[in-house]
């Protein structure tokens, strides 16, 4: 009969009402639920209207104009506060569909993995997809993980997820290095003792909050089953940034306060860092701990070749020989300053501080002919190029050459990490 606090950040969405009733209907006992809603609305919107749950005690459902939004973390720490010590957690976005008894199994999963010696075990992952236009039939059916794709420049780490080869082999929870914000199912102390940083935007939020948990002591692992699924593709759909005016100024506070937090700024000390945000990991693993469970290294941005691979956690090999830096860049170009109309190679290279090439990667004629046929409402070319190199690139440069005219002015630019 334990309860479980149901956290749902919900952001003008029609598929909120659904997600609402479909979860209610596969409970086992939604008797047992606490809903906190962080309902982010307008009052132009037709589809979101909540007059059915204002009377459920189930339901807190926090009534914001959109307007008034300062972001994803911002809401789910608002809803946090609500926590009314329950014994489970289960965080959620507001586009989801469930299982039958899928609290059950929830719940199954946690005792299992207690039993099994861990504590505090913390059920996480980019769970499987669903269309709302085609559901149930058009749900996946594979279980799925989070995997690192690369550090951006930001110093953020961008995650994508990851098909489990071998899924269906699995006969209980696996273990993962991430946490998805998406979908947590763990024990409801887990609100107390790592509340969410409302001061991160968007990017972020799930990384460093995976690192926090591990240093207070979760261990995180992902089902090795579909029971609960997610819309991605959302096409269409309204998120903050499409209505904020300064959601650009919070972003890039909020990636300056990931990177002093995270370890990657040179000058920021622990001591600076405890200073900004007290109690921020905990003291049962150490931050050092967590980077070599993960394969990661912050400040200097590697990944641990094991965990390139996706392979489950912990690192198995040697931590240090095995980190390497996986990089990805956009290097966009004003389509006005490409004057030609018959370029037939672009030399691109990423260049250190002193002008040398670590990596060069060019461009052929179909290439360039691909991208100058883009988007024609968009003023720029978008070319991204990913490489390894332990150094992060000072600049980049590009060399048009032309088949008439021969080699061109060279354009070249600095990368800017802020």
């Amino acid at each position: 009969m334990a309860k479980i606090f149901v956290s749902i950040a919900a952001y003008r969405d029609p598929e909120l009402i659904p997600t609402l009733k479909n979860m209610l209907e596969n409970c086992s006992q939604p008797e047992n639920l606490h809903i906190c809603i962080g309902w982010q609305h307008s009052e132009e919107d037709t589809w979101d209207n909540l007059q059915e749950f204002k009377d459920d005690s189930r339901f807190i459902i926090l009534d914001y104009n959109y307007k008034d939004a300062k972001g994803v973390c911002w809401i789910r720490k608002r809803i946090q506060e609500k926590y009314q010590g329950e014994e489970y957690y289960l965080q959620l976005d507001s586009h989801h569909r469930f299982d039958k008894n899928w609290d059950i199994v929830l719940k199954d999963y946690i005792s299992y993995l207690q039993l099994k010696g861990y504590k505090k075990p913390l059920l996480s992952a980019y769970i499987p997809g669903y269309f709302p236009n085609n559901d149930p039939q058009g749900r996946n059916q594979e279980v799925w993980s989070l995997n690192i794709q690369r550090f951006m420049p930001s110093g953020v780490i961008f995650l994508e997820p990851h098909s489990v080869n071998n899924w269906r082999e699995l006969k209980e929870p696996f273990p993962t290095r991430f946490i998805s914000a998406h979908f947590i199912f763990t024990l409801g102390k887990f609100v107390e003792e790592v509340p969410y940083d409302e001061h991160l935007y968007f990017h972020g939020e799930e990384s460093s909050l995976a690192a926090r948990a591990y240093t207070f002591g979760y261990d995180l692992f992902s089902p090795h089953k579909p029971i609960i699924w997610h819309e991605y593709t959302r096409e269409g759909k309204k998120k903050h940034w499409d209505d904020s005016t300064d959601w650009s100024e919070r972003d890039q506070a909020s990636y300056a306060r990931y990177r002093k937090l995270m370890d990657q700024d040179e000058g920021c000390t622990p001591c600076q860092r405890k200073g900004l945000a007290p109690n921020y990991f905990g003291k049962e693993r150490t931050f050092e701990q967590y980077e070599r469970y993960a394969g990661l290294k912050f400040k200097t941005r590697q990944m641990h070749i094991e965990t390139k691979k996706g392979e489950f956690p912990p690192i198995k090999g040697n931590y240090e020989s095995g980190l390497t830096n996986t990089q990805k860049y956009c290097i966009d170009i004003y389509k006005g300053s490409l004057t030609e109309t018959d370029y037939d190679a672009f030399a691109i290279a990423f260049l250190d501080r002193y002008g040398n090439d670590i990596n060069r990667q060019d461009a052929n004629k179909n290439e360039i002919q691909t991208l100058l046929k883009g988007d024609p409402n968009d003023q720029f070319i978008h070319i991204w190029r990913t490489f390894d190199h332990v150094d992060k690139p000072h600049s980049w440069r590009v060399w048009p050459h032309s088949e008439s005219k021969g080699w061109l002015d060279r354009i070249e630019q600095v990368i800017s990490y802020e």
